[in-house]
Order: structure tokens, then C-alpha cells, then sequence
């Protein structure tokens, strides 16, 4: 897996090949996910609705949406992650120029070619769509529960001090989080302390600091469930990572 960042936008483009994993069943909090097939099939089974996509197709993973992606090694994926808050607070006009020059400068790269480049562009305004008209209904209560969960994931938070907080027993908030989340409180919580880490091995924290700071039992504890929830190690994740170069 190769992963390519900008500075200014929060923007990532990911190619994944040569893997041949399944991707449990999980969700993205922070950003809208757009794929691409560059290669072979996958499959990929979004809200209990099972597809097998192949060269050329396009899927769109929105935020909170659960879904499980399995990958052969001779498939070939391309994802381009656009932050929540940049499609929540830039216009679908200046979004679609913004991605359009972002577009352009990873193909001048060879990243990806022309063909997938004009897909990803195209599914930008389906993106729009999906915010003004697709939004998932979540309880309020869960909802809290979530924003709490996902701002500071390191927390130990324990399922009776959970319920406290929104005022309900134990086992009818693990009825209702999983119904609204996909996963129970653990499994969402485990999953955002490893969004969290991604973000700071960006920084080039040591990888034993970000265990320990992130609330696993030991550096293997991490990394079983790293390699779990993003496929590669924490790092190979840091040896993937590539800066595109920006004109602008």
C-alpha cells in the first residue's frame, strides 16, 4: 500500500496492491472515501449490500457508513480521502477546481492515469450528493457517545460510564451503538485510536511512544491491531507515506 498526502488539503490519495486481505467490517469518521479498480475485482459489502466491482468501477464509502472490502493480490485499488470538514465547509464549485489541480499533479507524477484521474472528478459531485441527501440517522445519544469516543480514543471509557452518560442501562447502549455505529463501543474505540496513531506517525513519533500513548498493552498489542484494521504495520505505514509535490 502507497500513501500520498498534501500539506494544504486534507486530501490523501492511497493505492493498494499486491495484498490479498479482507478488510472487516468497519467505518470512516473524518473523511468520504472514493475508489477506484485499477486491477482485478473486489468486493466490497457497504450497509449489508454485497458488490463485486471490477476494472474501472467506482464505489463510495461515506462517513460512519459500515462496510467490509476484500482485496486478492492481483487486484489493484486506488482511493482518493477527502476530509469531512473540507466537503462540509468548501463549496461543490471549489471543491471540484481544488481536486481537479490536486488531480492533475498526481498524474503528472504517474500516480495514477487520466482514466482513473477523470473518475475521481466525476464522483466529487456524487460526494455532494451524498452530503445534502444521504446523511446517516444516528441517535442523538449515540452520537455524543461517538463525537466522545472519536475525540479522544486513548481514553479508557468503560461501558456502565458510557451508559451513565446518556442516562441508559449497559446493555441496551450496546444494543443501540451497535445498531447506529456497526461495532460495538470497544471495537469503535480500538478502531479510532488507530485512526489517531496513523496521524502521528505522520509526526514521526517513535511507534513503542505511540502505543503506550494510545492506551495498548505493548508495541505487539499495536501492532496486531494495525495491521489488523489498515492491512500494512505501523512500519511499513510510515515507509509508504510520500509528500506530493504542490506547484501552487
Amino acid at each position: 500500500m502507497r500513501y500520498y498526502q498534501y500539506d494544504k488539503y486534507p486530501i490523501e490519495f492511497v493505492v493498494s496492491e499486491n495484498i490479498d486481505k479482507h478488510f472487516d467490517s468497519h467505518n470512516h469518521v473524518g473523511h468520504y472515501v472514493i475508489s477506484v479498480v485499477m486491477q482485478g475485482t473486489v468486493t466490497v459489502c457497504l450497509e449489508n449490500r454485497k458488490e463485486v466491482c471490477c476494472r474501472g468501477d467506482v464505489f463510495i464509502i461515506p462517513p460512519y457508513a459500515i462496510h467490509s472490502v476484500c482485496q486478492g493480490r492481483d487486484a489493484r485499488l486506488l482511493s482518493m480521502c477527502v476530509g469531512t470538514a473540507f466537503i462540509e465547509e468548501t463549496n461543490l464549485e471549489t471543491a471540484e477546481s481544488i481536486v481537479q489541480e490536486l488531480l492533475m499533479e498526481a498524474m503528472e507524477q504517474g500516480i495514477f492515469g487520466k482514466g482513473q484521474g477523470e473518475k475521481l472528478l466525476a464522483s466529487v459531485r456524487k460526494v455532494y450528493f451524498l452530503r445534502d441527501n444521504g446523511r446517516k440517522e444516528m441517535d442523538a445519544g449515540i452520537k455524543i457517545l461517538a463525537d466522545k469516543i472519536t475525540s479522544h480514543p486513548e481514553q479508557e471509557l468503560s461501558i456502565e460510564t458510557l451508559a451513565a452518560d446518556i442516562f441508559v442501562s449497559k446493555y441496551y447502549l450496546i444494543r443501540r451503538f451497535k445498531s447506529n455505529i456497526g461495532m460495538t463501543p470497544h471495537q469503535f474505540c480500538i478502531q479510532n485510536r488507530i485512526r489517531k496513531s496513523q496521524g502521528m506517525l505522520n509526526e514521526k513519533k517513535a511507534i513503542s511512544r505511540i502505543a503506550a500513548e494510545m492506551g495498548f498493552y505493548d508495541q505487539s498489542h499495536f501492532d496486531k491491531a494495525f495491521q489488523r484494521i489498515v492491512g500494512i504495520s505501523p512500519s511499513e505505514y510510515v515507509h509508504s507515506k510520500k509528500q506530493i509535490a504542490q506547484g501552487t
